[in-house]
């Protein structure tokens, strides 16, 4: 299977099913608007690295639906489901969005999720790990518009926190039982991301688990994505101590940031013996909070990591990380 993650911000490919093998995956970087929201509904619109064009609606193609608690100010939130069928049934499309928006202000929302795609399968008999399944993921909303970028400060710092929720892949090494070598365990995980910019050295770093836990939480995976998976391995290994780091990285004169360089990954009980690939990409915000930042970063992070006995793991996520100073506002005016 390729892993592909196709965002607002950035279009990545991840090598195939036996990551625990040579090699570093491919990466591709496309900063463009996916998504449309009106009247409740979300559309995305994108073309594939195939050059197939993709538009799912939330109005037309959802299988499901129901609210979404977001951590945006004075947002509602709500989440889909997506399933299309194209060619006679015979090219899938199944997929997941969630949507947090401001009823007073349309032009303020953020849409995010992923969908797959299965070329020459019928829906439900697909396999999600055939080697032309394509996995794409976003974020997207006009305040991560490339096109109308933010005005960053020129001095200072600001501390951004939020949820990031992902995907945690784990193959099994040496030191498991027999009848798990080999096999890959897959499971949905959230936790929390932290980062600090400094807008005078013009850098963002940050931890993906420093603060709390990375644990399971099936909070936008219990879909029809579930229902193909066949005999899926039980997850032995937990995400729980798993802490993935981003060193300083540069972004641009617009607020984007793209680098494959300064990730790392630590556990005090196993021994990452390397880092095969990591990324960390995304922009700012250009809304501002009462300090004059960027009110919020989002973007995309993760790592494809070996340990020692031979165990490796893709841990990947999508983020949205609001301004300690936005954050606090919002609070001390009660909502």
């Amino acid at each position: 299977m390729k892993h592909l993650i196709a965002v607002l911000l950035a279009t990545i490919i991840l090598g195939g099913c036996s990551f625990g093998g040579g090699g570093a995956p491919l990466v591709r970087v496309d900063f463009e608007r996916t998504t449309s929201f009106e009247d409740n509904e979300l559309i995305i619109h994108t073309t594939q690295f195939d050059g197939t064009r993709v538009r799912l609606s939330t109005l037309r193609d959802a299988e499901s639906t129901g609210p979404f608690v977001t951590e945006m100010p004075g947002h509602e939130g709500r989440a889909w489901t997506l399933l299309q069928m194209q060619e006679g049934g015979e090219n899938t499309f199944l997929g997941y969005a969630v949507v947090s928006w401001n009823k007073e202000d349309p032009g303020d929302y953020l849409a995010a999720g992923w969908w797959m795609h299965f070329a020459n399968q019928r829906y439900p008999d697909i396999d999600p790990y055939h080697d032309d399944t394509e996995i794409y993921a976003f974020i997207d909303g006009p305040e991560i518009d490339p096109k109308n970028p933010p005005s960053l400060p020129a001095m200072g710092t600001a501390s951004y926190s939020g949820g990031a929720g992902g995907r945690f892949l784990y193959l099994y090494g040496a030191n498991w039982p027999e009848d798990v070598q080999d096999k890959v365990s897959t499971e949905e995980i959230t936790g929390m991301m932290t980062l600090t910019a400094d807008f005078a050295a013009g850098t963002l770093e940050g931890c993906w688990g420093c603060v709390g836990d990375l644990t399971v939480q099936r909070m936008h995976l219990v879909s029809a994505f579930d229902r193909i998976e066949e005999e899926p391995v039980e997850l032995l290994m937990s995400p729980k101590d798993y802490n993935v780091h981003f060193a300083p990285t540069k972004f641009s004169l617009e607020g984007i940031f793209d680098t494959r360089e300064g990730v790392t990954v630590t556990h005090p009980e196993r021994s990452i013996e390397q880092i095969r690939f990591g990324y960390l990409a995304g922009s700012f915000s250009n809304r501002q909070d009462s300090a004059g930042n960027p009110r919020l970063v989002n973007g995309f992070g993760g790592a494809l990591f070996v340990e020692e006995d031979g165990s490796a793991s893709i841990i990947s996520m999508i983020f949205n990380a609001l301004s300690e100073d936005f954050r606090a506002s919002a609070q001390n005016q009660g909502r």
